[in-house]
């Protein structure tokens, strides 16, 4: 396994932890023990192509997340950190064709689940905000190119009642475009962008789906 030279977040150990898979129960309000979590995923992304175009592609996928110990048994105090440690998502439009992406091996995709500071919560239990730093590569064989962000790719998450945030609408934090490089050219000049993204996080997956 390569081991990652940029890191976007804390590393979490997948030592002894065990996969979680469809038929786990996913509990509200409650900070579970540690796992790694194979979820269904979808998104919509939108490329901008320079003498191209500007595309927009649904895709489809899993991704595999550890996540650590929480910092406390209860809910309101607890802080989980976690590592995006699998990814494949595969989309296709007619211009682009068969687009497939993964995670970059050269980059630790990091992130955590906690409570945002907030002087107005009332009583009960507050929701949690979920964010991921990632490192991706997008492999477009119609066009010759295989393309990573040297920036994070932030994925968002509000309004977290569970761990995981299982069937949780999210959005990608791009400011207007994302400059995608050529992987075996990453210090040359972008060769497309990524405009938007936004997600939806799915429930857990069986063995056989991964």
């Amino acid at each position: 396994m390569t081991t990652p030279t940029i890191k976007y977040g804390r590393p979490v150990t997948t030592d002894g932890v065990p996969n979680v898979y469809a038929g786990a129960p996913v509990v509200p309000w409650t900070p579970p023990e540690p796992g790694i979590d194979n979820l269904g995923i979808s998104s919509v992304d939108t490329f901008a192509v320079p003498g191209v175009g500007e595309y927009t592609v649904e895709f489809k996928g899993w991704v595999r997340v550890v996540r650590s110990t929480p910092t406390s048994d209860e809910w309101s105090n607890a802080e989980v950190y976690t590592n995006l440690i699998e990814m494949k998502m595969v989309g296709e439009c007619e211009e682009l064709g068969r687009i497939t992406v993964t995670l970059n091996p050269e980059c630790l995709s990091a992130g955590q689940i906690r409570t945002p500071f907030d002087p107005y919560a009332g009583e009960g239990p507050s929701a949690k905000a979920c964010r991921m730093a990632v490192g991706a590569i997008f492999d477009m064989p119609k066009l010759g190119l295989k393309l990573m962000n040297r920036e994070p790719i932030i994925l968002t998450i509000d309004d977290v009642r569970s761990i995981p945030p299982a069937g949780a609408p999210g959005k990608g934090q791009i400011y207007r475009m994302m400059p995608l490089y050529d992987i075996n050219a990453a210090d040359d000049e972008p060769i497309a962008y990524l405009t938007s993204l936004r997600f939806a996080m799915g429930g857990y997956l069986a063995p056989e789906q991964m």
